[in-house]
């Protein structure tokens, strides 16, 4: 009899459980902050700029600056990621926004896990061996040719953002939700980000 109840229960009910237990939460979080004014949860407007409907990022195999191999298919999986898209050069302004998001990390305190930085370089890299002893946890990435114009077009496109302008913040699926600008006050961005942890059980 036991044998006979397990062979008849619908493999896709297993498969939708799996999926909705991973996805559920950055689901509920993603809805409840684009309605967090019409549900007055703390009646306060976020500081970014909200991608809507979310895009779903194509991974590109972008090879690392600093260390070895390649972004993997899985890098966004299972934690929030702010991503910065810059030039050959890190600009005084490039330098603001990574020590913006350093700072945001390390400020999270127990949460500091769930969250990661990408930094994407277009074109040939200069002088960005002070990242290395400065921003040790970034990682950096170049898009190069077409393959790489493809992953960073993603963000301009969904942002309607230029080079450079934009700090922007993808889910624990892969998800782009919302971008900022890069000179945009830590503290705002960080506000934002609690919120989304508070309410998201992902990693």
């Amino acid at each position: 009899m036991n044998q006979r109840a397990v062979s008849t229960f619908p493999k896709w009910a297993i498969v939708v459980a799996i999926v909705g237990v991973f996805a559920l939460p950055v689901l509920i979080a993603g809805l409840w902050y684009m309605n967090v004014n019409q549900w007055g949860v703390g009646r306060t407007m976020n500081y970014g700029h909200l991608i809507t409907p979310p895009v779903r990022l194509r991974i590109a195999a972008l090879p690392l600056i600093v260390g070895h191999g390649h972004l993997t298919t899985r890098y966004f999986k299972g934690r929030w990621t702010l991503v910065y898209i810059g030039g050959a050069k890190c600009t005084p302004d490039c330098r603001a926004a990574l020590y913006a998001t350093r700072q945001i990390r390390l400020a999270l305190g127990e949460d500091i896990r769930r969250v990661q930085r990408l930094y994407v370089v277009t074109g040939v890299p200069q002088k960005l061996g002070f990242l290395e002893v400065e921003d040790p946890d970034l990682t950096i990435v170049r898009a190069q040719g077409t393959i790489g114009r493809h992953f960073t077009r993603q963000f301009f496109k969904a942002a309607d953002a230029h080079l450079g302008a934009r700090i922007y913040l993808v889910d624990p699926l892969g998800n782009l939700m919302m971008s900022y600008p890069a000179a945009v006050n830590p503290h705002g961005l960080m506000r934002d980000l609690k919120r989304l942890l508070s309410v998201s059980e992902i990693s």
